[in-house]
């Protein structure tokens, strides 16, 4: 095997787990859009209804990234291997209907559920920063350095409001 054999052979390796964790990024980002305006209305504590808001238009533009990184890749989007995230995203998402009967425990609660979607996301976003870096396609590095970078901002929001509404 030549030395351009296994770039190749590795390279198409790197873009089977790229593309797996864009189906998983898809797969939580969709669950996401799905999901954001049915818990809206629940929120009381008004940072949190700004955070909510806020992550929905966010939510908004990177699956319109995301779309184009699949168009890019020429690729569609395969639910093939999301349905354990989306059992777990489903499970919490049901948690917080279930137990947040009282207001300030269910703003805790939607801050959970929020971060625990926000994990999925920084944790494949970052392994897709890495895996682009390898693909060598400048475009792809940008789109996804864009979400990453979103990620990571509402990763620190939801921090803080995790810390206010524990209060």
């Amino acid at each position: 095997m030549t030395d351009n054999s296994k770039a190749t052979i590795g390279s198409e390796k790197i873009k089977v787990l790229f593309i797996d964790h864009l189906n998983r990024l898809y797969c939580a980002k969709s669950h996401l859009a799905e999901r954001l305006p049915e818990i809206f209305d629940e929120a009381a504590f008004a940072d949190l209804k700004q955070a909510i808001k806020e992550t929905i238009l966010h939510t908004e533009k990177q699956l319109l990234r995301i779309d184009q990184l699949f168009a890019i890749m020429k690729v569609q989007y395969s639910f093939e291997k999301c349905q354990p995230l989306i059992t777990f995203l489903e499970n919490a998402f049901e948690a917080l209907q279930l137990h947040a009967t009282e207001q300030e425990f269910r703003d805790l609660m939607i801050v959970t559920y929020l971060y625990h979607l926000d994990s999925v996301e920084l944790a494949s976003s970052k392994i897709l920063q890495v895996a682009a870096n390898s693909l060598h396609d400048q475009q792809i590095k940008l789109l996804i350095n864009e979400n990453y970078s979103e990620a990571k901002a509402e990763n620190a929001l939801l921090l803080l409001l995790l810390k206010k509404t524990a209060r």
